[in-house]
């Protein structure tokens, strides 16, 4: 029997009672989802947490708060996030996202887990953007998704910045003109195509539903990653879309396109040069390596460009200049030395 008189008893105590307590609100959560979908939703809803101002994470990992912290809340919605993946189940949900925002997510899906579940998705790199971004800036978001960073980065640049959010998979980016919609944001404009190195086409593969942020010109590379289809999209470069939509400015971009980053800079050397954006670039070596490229490639032309290189600490979730032959983080800043 625990001695509750003690400081070491009592939350022992306490801890077991909140996790009885979490396992039969679990058992009621997914009977309600198999029995009573509607009921389901606003359970669901009702354990949405608060969206705390972007700020840095050290040490953050996809799904933290759930898989290391197993947070009490993060375990009861990983309770019907779980279910949602097991029997493949519809469940819509709309959930707060930075800037007073709020973003459409499908419970089973590696979107909703980081947004719903856990509560977090790359909270350094939405720190570094929160910190860099300002009224007025115009800021090209490449590979949009559902639109997590250009919902943000619409609301920090406001009415009189621009964003334009790139998105070739057709799947995708009905979600993002949803999201877009949702939110009444008039200053971003969606990009129906792909960038690369020169204008043509290319197939897109589409991931499956659990990892659908994965599109990729290339070969899968994360675990568990699969095609279910193909579409052939157009393709431009990073300067010829400039140049199409009139940017007088871009101040800030954002390159996330499983292992295409270094055509899009290849597409993109004059804007580089001219408008001096900063970066932020995705730089998974076994990604671009599928796509004929590597880090230490992507890394030369930026440099040659004249861009300093910065990393993700991960003892601090800021950035800091790259040593020399030092890690590369996921993702890394690329800024304009001049």
């Amino acid at each position: 029997m625990t001695d509750v008189a003690s400081p070491t008893g009592l939350r022992k105590w306490w801890a077991d009672r909140c996790w009885r307590a979490g396992g039969r609100l679990d058992r009621m959560g997914r009977w309600l989802l198999l029995h009573a979908p509607v009921a389901a939703r606003a359970y669901a809803r009702l354990l949405i947490g608060r969206r705390r101002p972007p700020r840095v994470f050290p040490g953050w990992t996809f799904g933290y708060e759930y898989f290391v912290e197993r947070r009490w809340m993060a375990m009861r919605r990983g309770a019907l996030w779980e279910l949602a993946l097991e029997r493949s189940l519809d469940v819509p949900l709309t959930v707060p996202w930075h800037g007073g925002t709020r973003v459409e997510v499908m419970l089973g899906n590696d979107h909703s887990l980081c947004l719903y579940v856990a509560g977090s998705f790359e909270p350094n790199e939405f720190a570094f953007l929160d910190r860099l971004l300002r009224p007025g800036m115009t800021f090209i978001d490449i590979g949009a998704n559902e639109g997590l960073f250009s919902l943000f980065a619409a609301r920090r640049v406001g009415a009189v910045g621009r964003v334009v959010a790139v998105e070739p998979s057709s799947r995708e980016r009905r979600q993002l003109e949803r999201n877009v919609e949702r939110n009444r944001l008039g200053n971003v404009t969606v990009v129906p195509h792909a960038l690369g190195g020169e204008a043509g086409s290319a197939r897109l593969h589409i991931a499956a539903k659990l990892h659908g942020g994965h599109n990729t010109f290339g070969e899968f590379v994360h675990e568990g990653a699969s095609a279910v289809g193909s579409e052939e999209v157009p393709v431009e470069t990073l300067d010829a879309l400039a140049q199409r939509l009139a940017l007088d400015r871009v101040d800030a971009v954002k390159i996330d396109v499983e292992g295409a980053e270094l055509k899009v800079l290849n597409g993109g050397r004059d804007l580089l040069r001219t408008a001096r954006p900063a970066l932020l670039i995705e730089a998974n070596e076994e990604a671009l390596r599928r796509q004929n490229a590597g880090t230490a490639e992507m890394i030369a032309l930026l440099r040659e460009l004249g861009y300093e290189i910065l990393v993700f600490s991960g003892r601090t979730g800021d950035v800091e200049r790259l040593a020399e032959n030092g890690m590369l983080s996921a993702n890394i800043v690329a800024v304009p030395i001049d």
